[in-house]
């Protein structure tokens, strides 16, 4: 193992980009490796407890369905009383960068549908018009990923108390959803920022879980667990696991000792700081009291 993270984690590149001088001024504040290592943990548990949402948001393209379809639901000042999460302005958001291909589109409707994360509906006022909205179930997966990041937000700045806000103030999911999604629309998606990165870390199923793994193990200065432990923990195959090693290797994110452990590289640790630092920027943006 190459040094400890907390010496090899490099800051983003602020240039014009306000997010990323936001993103840097978390990453240098003192409390960034508390937040760092808290918020880590949430998401592995996360992972960990919800593998039937872990598989449908396996990867970003995925994950960006869900997220334009909570935006849509979410915003009736814009969409009216219905929402706007129809087919056709789903469909116009997920191709209009050429991100999601009709055909995955269709394929995540269906799969949300039959696993109660999204129903449909008939529009109010005209029945003939078809609207999709998250279930009970997909929300509260939301707040729980929400709180999560929360607690690490608190790290940073306690005196804005956004987990005690996400208890007290139940309409505040749906402030977060609607801000952040009407910038995600408009603006640079943060995973946009770092392509070659999130093209590992979030293009391919089981990459992410394994990233976490990595980094805790590098952090607590542990063992790097079996990938059958993994596998068993994140309800992948062991082929997975090590296909996902390989390519890690070959992407300068892993390391592999010539007992077949793998281990963090510097290159690794960089980028996961640096992507964990604009994800919780992208956050504090909009995770903030009325």
């Amino acid at each position: 193992m190459d040094g400890p993270a907390a010496n090899c984690e490099a800051p983003p590149d602020i240039s014009d980009d306000a997010l990323l001088a936001e993103a840097a001024q978390l990453h240098d504040l003192p409390a960034f490796p508390r937040a760092l290592r808290e918020h880590t943990l949430g998401l592995m548990q996360f992972r960990e407890s919800l593998r039937l949402y872990n598989k449908l948001l396996a990867n970003e393209n995925r994950f960006r369905t869900v997220r334009y379809l909570l935006y849509l639901d979410s915003d009736r000042e814009t969409f009216g009383p219905d929402g706007g999460a129809s087919y056709g302005r789903l469909l116009e958001l997920c191709t209009r960068r050429h991100e999601i291909s009709p055909r995955v589109l269709k394929t995540m409707l269906a799969l949300m549908t039959l696993t109660g994360f999204v129903q449909s509906r008939r529009g109010t006022t005209d029945r003939r018009q078809k609207f999709y909205a998250p279930t009970p179930r997909l929300l509260e997966f939301v707040r729980q990923r929400l709180s999560g990041v929360a607690r690490a937000l608190d790290i940073l700045q306690p005196e804005i108390e956004r987990a005690r806000m996400l208890c007290d103030d139940p309409a505040s999911i749906r402030r977060v959803l609607i801000s952040a999604g009407r910038e995600h629309v408009d603006g640079t998606p943060p995973a946009d920022r770092m392509p070659d990165f999130i093209a590992f870390f979030g293009k391919q199923e089981g990459a992410a879980p394994l990233v976490f793994t990595a980094i805790l193990s590098d952090m607590d200065n542990t063992p790097f667990p079996s990938r059958g432990v993994i596998a068993k923990r994140y309800g992948l195959s062991k082929t997975q696991v090590t296909n996902l090693i390989a390519d890690g290797v070959q992407r300068g994110l892993l390391t592999v000792d010539a007992a077949g452990v793998a281990a963090a590289t510097a290159h690794l640790r960089a980028s996961y700081w640096r992507w964990t630092s604009i994800e919780l920027a992208v956050h504090a943006r909009h995770m903030r009291p009325q």
